[in-house]
């Protein structure tokens, strides 16, 4: 820690001693080019280093009075025009005010000049000033839409990245053996007593791996096309528990909300990974839709060895859901329900 912040000291240092640099090369540049030779003095180069260093620090320091804005209400992906007016307008209150108090200070108190004379022979240098300043400004606009689009790509691919492994996770699960034995088991069962009931319960499994497949290149999904794949995961879970599961689950929405790809039957999948379930304790599960939101409750009774994490969970969800509506995914928990809600998504 100490030597991040000696780091960090060093680094606002060099910048300092950079700026006060570049200034008084600016300052010295226009001084050679609109300055006969004999006003080429040492007073007028001493006067000079002064001027420029004043303003030039005064001018710099606007980076920071922008990077306070880029935090709060730049955002040069999803409101460039809203973002530029911003930029453009604090950044020109800045410098308006550096640029009047610097020549107030040094041709008012120290020249001693008289604001007409100063209006009439001096306004140029104020808009040279200007130009320089909009130079610099843009340097520092560049710097942020360049870092925003890159942190805006990388995000992408991260999110990519995460659904294709959620996608992954979730048709893992499914066709884990545990899954196809369980599934092969009441199968057997069914054969032997509802011979219709078997074909029932093996077409669902064929449509619900089918679904699972025509997902893999999705990125969103309707709530109700999720409802779909949810209902044919809680009938073959009903099939299989009987009396000792029952669910209740919401009917098709009319809008277009949208959810990330198997992240509610993810949720639904974890309260049979996670609680016991028995005619002693029987499990129930609900889903409302609400106020935007999707909330996946269900009887608190969790097992005493739960199976090992597999990494993709409510970690990933937050963080993709985050992202995409700004919105949190919250969990709720008492001694006899846990809650997860997930906002929906609208495009």
């Amino acid at each position: 820690m100490d030597c991040k912040k000696k780091s960090q000291k060093e680094s606002a240092v060099y910048k300092l001693i950079m700026f006060g640099i570049v200034s008084n090369v600016i300052g010295l540049g226009f001084m050679l080019i609109f300055s006969s030779i004999d006003k080429l003095t040492f007073e007028n180069f001493a006067y000079n280093a002064g001027y420029s260093t004043t303003l030039g620090y005064g001018l710099f320091l606007n980076g920071y009075l922008f990077d306070f804005f880029e935090r709060k209400w730049i955002n040069w992906v999803h409101s460039p025009a809203r973002s530029l007016f911003v930029a453009f307008t604090t950044s020109t209150i800045g410098c308006t005010i550096v640029i009047i108090l610097t020549n107030v200070f040094w041709y008012g108190f120290i020249s001693g000049l008289s604001f007409q004379y100063f209006q009439e022979h001096m306004m140029p240098i104020i808009w040279m000033e200007y130009g320089v300043f909009y130079f610099i400004a843009m340097w520092f606009y560049a710097r942020s839409f360049l870092g925003q689009w890159r942190g805006e790509v990388e995000n992408r691919e991260k999110l990519k990245r995460e659904a294709l492994a959620l996608q992954y996770e979730a048709l893992k699960t499914q066709v884990n053996p545990h899954f196809l034995f369980n599934s092969l088991n009441v199968l057997t069962s069914l054969i032997d007593k509802d011979v219709k009931g078997a074909k029932k319960f093996t077409a669902e499994l064929s449509r619900f791996y089918r679904d699972l497949l025509q997902l893999k290149d999705k990125e969103l999904i309707t709530i109700n096309e999720e409802l779909t794949i949810l209902r044919r995961y809680i009938f073959l879970q009903q099939i299989r528990f009987g009396k000792n599961f029952n669910a209740k689950l919401p009917e098709d929405i009319a809008d277009e909300a949208m959810v990330i790809p198997l992240s509610v039957q993810m949720l639904v999948e974890n309260t049979f990974k996670h609680n016991i379930i028995s005619s002693d304790q029987p499990l129930s599960l609900k889903l409302i839709i609400a106020d935007n939101q999707l909330t996946v409750t269900n009887t608190y009774q969790p097992k005493t060895v739960n199976e090992p994490p597999s990494g993709i969970g409510i970690q990933n969800l937050t963080e993709r859901y985050q992202y995409l509506t700004g919105k949190e995914v919250t969990i709720y928990q008492t001694e006899k329900n846990y809650s997860v809600t997930i906002p929906l998504i609208y495009l």
